[in-house]
């Protein structure tokens, strides 16, 4: 069996330090921004959480599409098999890749099921 709890722990801690990442962008950034007036009150959760996506490149956005995939999977009990073949994934694999959504053969040969 999985130690799923692991992984969804790993995946957040990875998530986490992607917006980590972007928001530590912003800090650097506002030294630019001498003459911008700071904006008044808090700004919501949801609001803050687009602002961050959108300082993020596109390697980061897709990598946190596929941690929120394989959280949504750990979920609905499907994490750790392969949508290629339905094969379960190779501890070893997840272990290196927790977002992994194909088994190696599958994922080299591209036979990944879109949903």
């Amino acid at each position: 069996m999985l130690p799923v709890q692991d992984f969804r722990a790993k995946l957040l801690v990875q998530r986490r330090e992607l917006f980590r990442r972007a928001a530590q962008t912003e800090d650097d950034l506002l030294w630019l921004e001498t003459d911008v007036e700071r904006e008044a009150g808090e700004r919501g959760q949801a609001e803050t959480m687009i602002r961050l996506l959108d300082r993020l490149d596109e390697r980061a956005k897709r990598e946190i599409e596929a941690i929120d995939r394989a959280l949504m999977k750990i979920d609905a009990g499907s994490y750790g098999r392969c949508e290629g073949c339905g094969k379960d994934i190779p501890m070893a694999r997840l272990q290196a890749l927790p977002m992994a959504m194909t088994c190696l053969a599958c994922g080299e040969a591209g036979e990944v099921v879109k949903q």
